[in-house]
């Protein structure tokens, strides 16, 4: 009866889970197209009716009722645990993470903890995954991201199903005690695997060997990893359907070899599935691809009946979904079955060149990167333009070779150990080539397309596109209807390009970079893109031992990713008020990542080793240029711009010589003011006697020696910007500085309480938004 169906029960399914947990009444109209689709277009039965509408109403209830039971037990109070650890520890230079099930609740924290000494970090790289241990320490709530568009790990731990940070004072590792069962078991085999994978196998080929055998990708190089993201081939190195249906290939071919019956081998396999997703760390990739193979294999061997591919997947979904309705948020969980769909469904279009290699590879890498092209820029906001000539080379290269070498490495190692090593050096060394080659290739410009997080509106147009781009190809003939099928994701990505490029708003952006400085100022129609600062993370000198293999950069960790959101490539002007670590220390990772048309910095007379660098890197990249100096102007797109300081002399305090930065904006005086502090005002207020504006970015982060009571009483500003960390060390923005501007009615909006600052226009009206406030507004 639902033969060929299931596809449409699994899209019930979905629009019951997204109803109860976004609460959009989108959702409930979408279910009600369905329906009417379904009986008028499909013909469904009423039997069949009444069977989708209760998937519908099953999988809403379903997933209101999770939301109800997962209320945490916990007040926040509690310091003492009794933690049972669910996965082997993650062990960055002095930073420790895990995650770990309070015994009493069953209910699971993330449990961080800095280690104070090299013996500890020891000590702590030999917890075992089913080990309980007594733990003190204080219940923290994840944050929320704090700009828009930002990974929101609050939001991500809820999908998780995990509410308390527990920040660890102290575990007494001689008191633990290990958890006797069969899952502990399994999970503690990983541990073991990766562990041994390291020990005793070269620096290349140990990461790729944990990620592509047990799903572990902790340990590859951040350098390496971008640089297969930006290739739009990282899902080589993870787990996926091509590795599993590998690995049981194999498993498969050896028993026979070792004359186990084919019935056997069969029940074997089947009993290996569940053991081999625990063992791989449960990916979403991994648990579609063996839930897949496992239904087959059931069906073949008890069941006369067949199944179309595509209903195996829709069982597989709906009941995946139906165990954890917070799976569909998880990016792998999304990319997994959505390109999976698309090849099933796609499967007439591949018969076509399934004779011809070449052209076999090029169609399933096209149908694969035009699938995911709406999660990718979701949730990456860029898209790669040459995965699919790099996918022709790569895919073979990890499918035939790199793969299946590792595995069957890995199995003859733990046969005959050290005996392996000079073949496992000669392919270290061959891989090696390969991560060099890899490297190479990521650097070369136009890598990919830069296009931004897609609005609604677009969104919904890849989502309705694409499908009829697949419906186009599936029905084209000729190479004149196949050309005309490939215009519709051209369009959609053009059309997607126009709507940053062409948007007739604007916008000011006081981005949240913690304590320091980053302001975002687009102009209407692309006229203008300027960055003022770039915010900075000070970096402590720490011995060897204790250092991060990707430390938290802000340049790169927060601004870069937001402009990239936006769909920002280039920046007419980076203009960099002074140099203090917090405002231009992410300078690097922008100069790096976008092209930059002009810097802007003040003129010193002696320039900080960090401005060396900026300099230099300018200097490489051929950027120019330009030393400000009081009575610079520029206008663009109609909006007037212009530098009120410093002024020629130099020998001035850091802070005083900061670039004082005014400008027009919907019909708004703006000043952004740098770091500027009390000196620094009374010589701008000399200068220019009778300047007014209407909204200040308030000097030096609301210091006590800034924002005077005579530049206020002088300026009369209506609102005023502060960029300051939470609970910052410094105490900003000082009581003081708060008073003043309180006693003047001035409204007050604050990175440390409000997130990100937006002043979004368009023509010479605007409204100013704060980040926390639209979540509020928006809180799924």
């Amino acid at each position: 009866m639902l033969k060929g169906n299931w596809i449409f029960i699994c899209l019930a399914a979905l629009l019951g889970v997204l109803f109860a947990l976004e609460g959009k009444w989108i959702f409930l109209g979408l279910a009600i197209l369905l329906f009417l689709f379904l009986r008028l277009v499909r013909k469904f039965s009423a039997k069949m009716m009444l069977i989708t509408v209760f998937i519908f109403i099953l999988f809403l209830g379903r997933t209101e009722l999770t939301e109800r039971l997962e209320q945490t037990l916990f007040t926040g109070e509690e310091k003492a645990f009794f933690i049972l650890f669910e996965e082997p520890p993650k062990i960055d230079g002095n930073y420790f993470t895990t995650y770990g099930k309070d015994e009493g609740t069953k209910e699971t924290f993330v449990l961080q903890y800095r280690l104070s000494t090299i013996e500890e970090k020891e000590a702590f790289e030999q917890i075992s995954v089913g080990t309980v241990c007594k733990v003190k320490g204080n219940l923290a709530q994840p944050e929320p991201s704090r700009n828009p568009n930002a990974f929101d790990y609050k939001e991500y731990l809820r999908h998780e199903h995990i509410s308390w940070i527990l920040e660890v004072e102290n575990i007494n590792l001689n008191q633990c005690e290990e958890k006797r069962n069969l899952l502990a078991y399994l999970q503690k085999i990983r541990q073991n695997g990766i562990q041994y994978i390291y020990a005793h196998f070269p620096q290349n080929t140990a990461p790729f060997a944990a990620a592509l055998i047990f799903g572990d990708r902790n340990l590859i190089e951040p350098d390496l990893m971008t640089a297969y993201q930006r290739l739009g081939i990282v899902h080589l190195i993870a787990l996926s359907g091509l590795n599993v249906a590998m690995l049981i290939g194999i498993l498969f071919y050896t028993g026979l070899r070792l004359h186990i019956t084919r019935e056997k081998m069969v029940y074997a396999l089947m009993a290996f599935l569940p053991i081999y997703i625990i063992l791989t760390g449960g990916a979403p990739s991994v648990i579609r691809a063996c839930l897949m193979m496992l239904f087959a294999l059931v069906l073949t061997k008890f069941s006369r009946k067949k199944l179309m591919p595509v209903d195996i997947l829709s069982i597989v979904f709906v009941g995946y979904v139906f165990i954890d309705p917070h799976i569909i948020y998880n990016v792998g969980f999304q990319l997994s079955f959505v390109v999976t769909y698309a090849l099933i469904l796609s499967a007439s279009i591949l018969e076509k060149y399934v004779l011809k290699p070449v052209p076999f590879l090029i169609a399933t890498s096209i149908i694969s990167q035009i699938a995911s092209m709406p999660i990718l820029l979701y949730h990456f906001f860029e898209f790669s333009i040459v995965s699919f000539l790099v996918n022709l080379v790569y895919v073979p290269l990890f499918s035939v070779v790199i793969t299946p070498v590792l595995m069957i490495m890995y199995f003859l190692h733990l046969l005959i150990g050290d005996l392996l090593n000079p073949l496992l050096h000669f392919f270290d060394f061959n891989l090696r080539l390969i991560h060099q080659l890899t490297l190479y290739l990521s650097k070369f410009p136009l890598n990919t397309l830069v296009l931004g997080r897609p609005s609604n509106f677009v969104l919904i147009l890849y989502c309705v596109g694409i499908p009829y781009f697949f419906f186009r190809w599936e029905k084209a003939r000729t190479i004149k209807q196949i050309v005309v099928a490939v215009i519709i994701p051209i369009s959609l990505l053009t059309l997607h390009l126009l709507t940053i490029k062409l948007d007739v708003s604007g916008e000011v952006m006081i981005i949240d970079v913690g304590q320091g400085d980053s302001i975002l100022i687009q102009l209407p129609m692309n006229k203008g893109t300027y960055l003022i600062d770039t915010g900075g993370t000070l970096q402590f000198s720490t011995e060897e031992w204790m250092e991060r293999a990707d430390p938290f950069e802000v340049g790169k960790d927060v601004v870069v990713p937001y402009l990239k959101s936006k769909g920002i490539t280039k920046l007419d002007k980076l203009i960099l008020t002074h140099g203090d670590m917090d405002h231009v220390g992410g300078a690097k990772a922008v100069l790096q990542s976008l092209k930059v048309e002009e810097v802007v910095l003040p003129k010193v007379e002696e320039p900080s080793e960090l401005e060396i660098e900026i300099l230099e890197l300018c200097d490489e990249k051929k950027i120019p240029i330009h030393f400000a100096i009081r009575g610079d102007t520029w206008t663009a797109g109609g909006y007037r711009f212009a530098v009120l300081s410093p002024s020629n002399t130099v020998h001035v305090e850091k802070n005083d010589q900061s670039i004082v930065l005014y400008a027009e904006i919907a019909k708004l005086k703006w000043l952004f003011t740098g770091d500027l502090e009390e000196e620094g005002e009374r010589k701008l207020l000399a200068n220019y006697p009778k300047l007014k504006v209407d909204v200040l970015k308030v000097g030096h982060h609301g210091s006590k020696t800034s924002t005077t009571e005579s530049l206020l009483d002088q300026l009369e500003p209506k609102v005023a910007l502060i960029s300051a960390r939470e609970n910052n060390r410094f105490g900003h923005p000082h009581g003081d500085v708060l008073a003043r501007l309180e006693e003047r009615n001035i409204r007050v909006y604050r990175t440390d309480e409000n997130g990100a600052i937006t002043f979004q226009f368009r023509g010479e009206q605007g409204t100013f938004l704060t980040h926390f406030h639209m979540i509020k507004r928006n809180p799924n």
